[in-house]
Order: C-alpha cells, then structure tokens, then sequence
C-alpha cells in the first residue's frame, strides 16, 4: 500500500487572476471540486465515505480497505490537501495519469502536486515522510505556462493567456481558463445568486449615493501547530486518522459553518429592524456573498457599512466554539478592504489579505496569540502594497491592527464620537495627523461643548504613572475612527454641526 497527499500550486492566484467577479466565484468552486474528479471520474474504485464514517463514529481500518474491492480510499480531506490510500503504486500512477487529462479538461490552468510514501504502521512517520516529499514535488516540479503566444496572438492583459474563446453572452473575447471558470459559476450558482454577486452594485445601498463595498478576508490561526497536536503521542493510522477527520470536520464547522450562520443571523435581524424603509426600497437590504468558504478560511463581499458588524458577529460565534485542540484557543486574523464597487477586485482582494497578514505578524508576537483585526479604506486607486502604504503614510498616526478586545474598544468610542457630530470628528483626525499640540488644542475645543460622554473618554484616557501612552492611544483611534466614521459610525440621526 502507498499513502499518497494532494494539494494545489497557487490557489490564491487562480481564483484572484481576474477582476471579473463571476471568474473568481467561479474559479473558487473549480477548486473546491477539484479532488472529486479524482475520486469519481479517473475510472477507479475510490472510497469517499470518510465524512459519513466520522460523524457515525467507524473507525479507519486499513485491512478493511485491503480486503474492499476498492483501489483506493480517502483517508481525509483538510487544510487544502487529499489523502489517499492506494493499494499499490501502479494504481496511483493510473489515477495520477487520468486526472491530470481532466484537470486540465475542466479547469486548464489549476496545477496539482502530489507524492506519495510506502505506507507503515506508524502514520505520523508516514505523514512527515509524505510533506517531505510534497516539498520536493513542489520545489522539482515542473510549473509552466500551459501555452506560450506569439507576437501578433491577443493575450489577456492580466494573465497574459491567449484570448482563445468567446463569450457568446456578452460578446467579448476571453482565455481558455475565463471561459471555464464562467461555465463553473453559471452551472453551480443559482440564478438569485448570480444576479446578486455578478453585478456588485446589486449590494450597494444606492448607486450614486453609497456604493462603498468591502472584502473580508479571515483566515484561522496557529492551524499547523493545532493539527499537530491532535495526533501527538499517538501512531496507529486507525487513531491518528479518526483524530484528524475529526479535526478536518470541526474545522470547517467553526470556522465556516457556524461564523456564516451567525452573519447571515445578524444580518437578518436588522432586515427585520428596517422592514418598513426595506419594504418601500428593497435596495436598502443588508446582504453578503460568500465568495469562499472552507477549511479555516472564508472570503466576503458586503456592504462596507456592514463590515464592522460582520466581523463582530463572526468573532462573536468563534469565541463560542470548542478548542480544536486542547490549550490552544481557536483564533482568527480578519482583513477589511473598503473600496468603491468598480474598483478592480483582484487588487482589492489583495489589500484585504494583506490587512489580515497585519493581524498575523501581531499575533506571532510573544504573548498576542489571539484575534486580530486590521481594515484599509481604499479611496482611490490601489498603486503600492498596504505595508507601503501603512509605514510611508499611516505609522505616526493609526492604532491598526487591532485586538478583538481593542477592536470592541475602537468601537465604542466610535459610538461615544459620534455624539459630537462629523465635523468635530474629522477635524480631531486631522488634528492628529498634524501632532499632537494641534490633538490637544482641538481636544479642548470639543471639550468645551460639553458632549454627552465625550469628556468622560478624554479623562478615561489620560496618561498615568502605569501607561504614558494612554493619550496617545486614543489619538491614534480617533483617527481610525475618522478615516471610517461615515461608514461605520454616522447616520441620520448623527448630532448636527452647530459650530
């Protein structure tokens, strides 16, 4: 028998190879159906149960598979990889040669790496043996570009693939890869679905008036060192597999499942708070899309001013659920791009990871292994990378990223400035931007208006002989607050500029 692991070159940079909205949902289910072409259609006997046998508690058993009349079987699926059981090599190499053809067939440019081990009685020696090997796949492998073009050939400007078919709909020439993605999304989406995510402005509250989307991009913490744990001290492959198929289940049930759940809950509840003004303009319903969604790692499209709600409500639901492993507490990194909805979302995706890689290097850092969330309001175009942007023009002022407990923070004195009007709050972060004896004069103007709680924060905030920052802090927030205030924290019943 072999153990044999599956993964997938550049996932990120086929689904996000396009600005079209419809490629990249499309090119998101490509990927997350991939392995069931090698499962079902190469020919071969696979066994796909696994899913089945964990929820009722069968456990793997390696002899049974032997003495099954099947050439192979899944022994989980997690973490963007497959495992599966061969009986022998020839069989792998059987599979490996159909698969490719299809892969190719259906997807054209997705590029699969794969190895394999002989397989033991001591799984996790196996399962090292196996990353070493993929490790070599990956770095020896040979990854093209799958057709090279001539001078005089029509390329697409961001892949730079050869426009090699049409698009009868909207009568325009695409790649090979756009047409299939396309294909993908029209057949595995629904037609209220596609109306809704094709055409982004469908999520706006009005076009013209605010059409202010945002990216959220989350991606689960520390999740190399939780699988490890969940099979340390133990080897035998039934053990060791339950305790990862276990592991993959709950994993995406957490961090996918119940955090979606919880959304689209929140979500609801402020269509119900809203239903006269909805019901006389449907456009003023709060909606999402899930663009992706499994493992650990989830990627959506809202309304910017539903993002702050958004992100609580995921966080909210996170810090409910079981540890997947024990002592390890399941955490997250959040990333929010706002951006106007013709702004090109391939870069606006990329601003988003970038923000939720913020979050990451904080938490890498002694003591912070927790949640983290950082945003980035794109008003205009895109022209640097986001840790440019944060130390060129950002460093002296912003508190970001955020803490989860920072972040709920940040969100309550959002709600305490939005007492004293925009004007005051825009001139407070501007104030900030110019140095702190400009804050402190502007401070003492809002001070002397004598808003509801506004004073109360300031002497919240002064510095002690404990935290000299304390003042500091709070600028710094304040003019995060000021750079989102709009989206996230005015409204019509905002105080009304009396200076």
């Amino acid at each position: 028998m072999i153990t044999a692991i599956y993964d997938c070159r550049s996932k990120q940079e086929y689904i996000y190879r396009t600005n079209k909205i419809r490629e990249i949902a499309g090119a998101s289910k490509l990927l997350s159906n991939v392995y069931s072409i090698l499962i079902n259609e190469t020919g071969l006997k696979i066994n796909n149960t696994w899913k089945e046998d964990t929820i009722n508690k069968k456990p793997f058993r390696k002899e049974e598979f032997l003495e099954s009349g099947y050439d192979g079987t899944v022994i989980y699926e997690g973490g963007g990889n497959l495992y599966v059981l061969f009986k022998n090599q020839d069989t792998y190499v059987k599979a490996n040669r159909a698969f490719s053809r299809l892969v190719l067939e259906r997807t054209y440019s997705i590029s699969i790496i794969t190895a394999f081990v002989e397989t033991t009685d001591d799984f996790n020696a196996d399962r090292v043996n196996l990353y070493l090997q993929k490790e070599k796949s990956k770095k020896l492998g040979v990854h093209s570009v799958l057709c090279n073009v001539l001078p005089f050939t029509q390329t697409d400007r961001m892949s730079f693939m050869p426009l090699s078919a049409f698009d009868t709909k909207r009568e325009v020439k695409i790649t090979t890869e756009a047409e299939l993605k396309r294909k993908a999304y029209d057949s595995l989406f629904s037609k209220d679905y596609r109306l809704s995510t094709e055409n982004l402005d469908s999520l706006t509250e009005e076009k013209g008036k605010d059409s202010t989307l945002a990216v959220i991009y989350i991606d689960g913490n520390d999740m190399g060192n939780k699988i490890k744990k969940c099979t340390e001290g133990k080897n035998d492959y039934s053990e060791c597999v339950m305790a990862l198929r276990e592991f993959s289940l709950r994993t995406n049930e957490y961090y996918v499942d119940r955090p979606i759940s919880a959304i689209k809950k929140m979500l609801h509840s402020k269509n119900d708070a809203e239903a006269d003004t909805i019901k006389k303009n449907y456009k003023k319903a709060h909606k999402y899309r899930l663009i992706v969604g499994g493992g650990d790692e989830i990627t959506i499209i809202c309304r910017g001013s539903d993002a702050m709600d958004i992100v609580k409500a995921y966080f909210n639901e996170l810090s409910c659920t079981p540890e997947l492993s024990p002592g390890i507490p399941n955490t997250s990194c959040a990333g929010i791009a706002l951006f106007h909805s013709h702004a090109p979302f391939a870069d606006v995706y990329k601003v988003a990871e970038s923000c939720c890689e913020m979050g990451k290097k904080k938490s890498h850092e002694p003591g912070n292994n927790g949640n983290y969330i950082d945003f980035h309001y794109c008003h205009s175009g895109i022209t640097n990378e986001l840790d440019v942007i944060r130390d060129e023009q950002e460093a002296d002022y912003t508190y970001r990223p955020y803490s989860l407990q920072d972040f709920n923070e940040y969100a309550r004195i959002g709600r305490i400035l939005h007492k004293i009007g925009r004007s005051n709050v825009k001139s407070l972060g501007d104030s900030a931007v110019k140095g702190i004896s400009y804050y402190r004069f502007d401070i003492e103007r809002v001070k002397s208006r004598n808003y509801p709680g506004f004073n109360a924060l300031i002497d919240e905030y002064k510095n002690s002989d404990e935290n000299k920052d304390r003042e500091e802090k709070l600028m710094r927030i304040i003019y995060d607050v000021s750079v989102v205030y709009d989206l996230w924290f005015g409204g019509e019943d905002n105080v009304r500029d009396k200076d």
